[in-house]
């Protein structure tokens, strides 16, 4: 652990004689090398009804449409 501490000190001191855009370069490639190289997923949405069971019965399109916000006029003039 010591000798990580120390090559730690002197990397930070070495590093600390680079220009700012080179210290940007560098934590950059420490960043890399630390991210994963799988590609990100995409997500994917949960869709209506996806999961089934008793809980479905419980909402339906028609729930939602109604919970929707629906400003009236005087709402979307800031009255």
């Amino acid at each position: 652990m010591v000798a990580d501490t120390q090559t730690l000190d002197r990397l930070f001191s070495e590093a600390r004689h680079l220009s700012p855009e080179y210290r940007l370069r560098l934590v950059q490639r420490i960043i890399q090398t630390l991210v994963s190289a799988s590609p990100i997923q995409e997500p994917q949405p949960l869709r209506l009804g996806e999961f089934g069971g008793d809980e479905a019965d419980m909402s339906t399109l028609d729930d939602f449409t109604v919970a929707e916000w629906q400003p009236t006029d005087e709402e979307l003039d800031g009255s």
